[in-house]
């Protein structure tokens, strides 16, 4: 069908923006203004820190399609990477309400709001919108670690432990889990969620190395 057509041309026209930035101009001449030609030279100017022409390329793509929410992401992530996290926000904002089952956007989404301070407000729709993240990417170390950084940053250090050693669970650096883990229940309400995960990652680690052993 067309529509896959017109979507291969776009994932390629993004491989080849992020991968190899410097064949742009000769895979796509300065006269294809195809939406893949503009979208690879988008990615291309990102990736070689020309903030104005990148930003400049994604407004006109979202002139055309301004309900894409993958073109709002890498605007997004341009944003962020660009320093620019106040405009970053409201644009991650739009792709995660447009893309509501996009696991990724919404964990990209926190991290500028993670970054942007220590407003409590933010921090508590960041660890809202990973804690949905984590229903479909289950095993997301980075969607963790955030939660671990919004969770210490709003004083509930027991709780950061506990997504610090459910990371080191998916780095099987089981040790390391159940230091963190063992921290955690020090302070944690018994029978609580995260006492009861913190729990289970100590008997988890424990399984793992008696079958190092």
């Amino acid at each position: 069908p067309q529509r896959w057509l017109e979507q291969h041309a776009r994932m390629k026209a993004k491989l080849i923006g992020f991968i190899s930035p410097g064949r742009v101009p000769w895979v796509y001449s300065d006269q294809n203004q195809s939406i893949p030609a503009r979208y690879a030279r988008a990615i291309a100017d990102y990736r070689q820190n020309n903030v104005d022409q990148a930003l400049s390329q994604m407004d006109a793509l979202l002139q055309m399609e301004p309900d894409n929410p993958y073109f709002l992401e890498l605007k997004g992530q341009m944003l962020v990477d660009f320093g620019r996290l106040e405009e970053a926000i409201p644009i991650y904002k739009k792709a995660v309400e447009l893309l509501p089952n996009a696991p990724l956007i919404r964990i990209a989404y926190a991290h500028a709001l993670i970054e942007s301070g220590n407003d409590q407000q933010r921090l508590q729709t960041a660890i809202d919108n990973l804690q949905r993240a984590l229903t479909e990417e289950k095993r997301s170390s980075r969607a963790n670690r955030l939660l671990a950084t919004a969770h210490g940053r709003m004083g509930r250090e027991d709780i950061a432990r506990v997504y610090l050693a459910e990371e080191a669970v998916l780095e099987q650096n089981y040790k390391y889990a159940k230091s963190q883990a063992e921290g955690a229940l020090q302070t944690l309400t018994p029978n609580s969620k995260e006492w009861i995960k913190a729990n289970d990652i100590i008997a988890y680690a424990d399984e793992q190395k008696d079958l190092e052993n």
